[in-house]
């Protein structure tokens, strides 16, 4: 597809997670204009090898899967239009990753939220990771409860390694197009020494002070949280619960992909809010 609809695609498998995802995925579709699909995957083994061949019992799995998951869509208000993509295949993330090609999706939404954590990974959560050609957007655990109708801010983490200025321009790209506030932030670990000199804490403030000036938004701000750890760090940044975060791939990235650094992965036990990853660019 060649045409300029922003689209995108929700990884969707029937659990809690799968709720979640679609909440973020509707927040962000009323936020940024953008039109909504779902995709469910039937894994392989669901079928079994008698069934090899046979037309009319892949038909009717199919068709069975898609009544169940067309149930829950029309159950949601609000979420008009939305396309129902059912697919076949021996593992979801392929599967996913094949509609998010074939529909030219621009995001693609997972729910990543599990047990005591708010964001953690699993295998799908990972593989789509490590090989989305476009951001990822993860739900937390119970996104689905209090999720807002829209964005009222997009928030951009920035690092002092190379990468930041990319993310800037994905997280400039979604603002104008809405004309949503953005918001810079920075995460500084001081580790346990109480004697951690203020021109460490002053040079990553003024780092993101220029960042923000240099950005052509109508609304941007910057802050920066500190703590002896990510957790504390974390802890002392306010986090509106109607705002996502945007993070960069880590450098290990091949090519046009994402992949969860050290730091977003050690982030994910902590952050209340969505975490969009976007994939490392050229």
């Amino acid at each position: 597809m060649s045409d300029s609809t922003v689209r995108y695609l929700v990884a969707w498998g029937g659990d809690a997670r799968s709720k979640d995802a679609l909440a973020l995925g509707a927040t962000l579709a009323h936020t940024f204009r953008a039109e909504l699909a779902v995709v469910y995957v039937v894994r392989e083994e669901t079928f079994g090898a008698h069934t090899f061949g046979d037309v009319s019992f892949t038909q009717e799995v199919v068709r069975q899967a898609s009544e169940r998951v067309q149930k829950h869509l029309d159950a949601l208000t609000g979420l008009d239009d939305v396309v129902l993509h059912v697919r076949r295949s021996g593992s979801v993330a392929e599967g996913v990753l094949d509609v998010a090609k074939e529909i030219d999706a621009d995001l693609i939404v997972i729910g990543a939220g599990t047990g005591t954590r708010a964001l953690t990974t699993n295998a799908i959560v990972t593989a789509l990771l490590h090989a989305s050609p476009v951001p990822v957007a993860m739900a937390p655990r119970g996104y689905r409860k209090d999720a807002p109708a829209e964005l009222t801010e997009l928030v951009a983490a920035v690092g002092p390694r190379a990468g930041a200025g990319r993310i800037l321009e994905e997280a400039i790209r979604g603002v104008e197009r809405v004309s949503l506030p953005l918001r810079l932030v920075s995460l500084l670990e001081l580790g346990t020494d109480v004697d951690v000199p203020d021109e460490r804490v002053e040079s990553v403030r003024a780092a993101l002070e220029r960042a923000a000036e240099e950005v052509d938004v109508d609304e941007v701000t910057s802050h920066v949280g500190q703590g002896k750890n990510l957790k504390e760090a974390i802890a002392n940044i306010e986090w509106r619960p109607d705002s996502a975060l945007i993070i960069g791939s880590s450098r290990l990235a091949q090519g046009k992909q994402t992949f969860i650094g050290t730091v977003a992965s050690r982030m994910l036990a902590h952050l209340p809010i969505p975490m969009i990853v976007a994939p490392r660019g050229e």
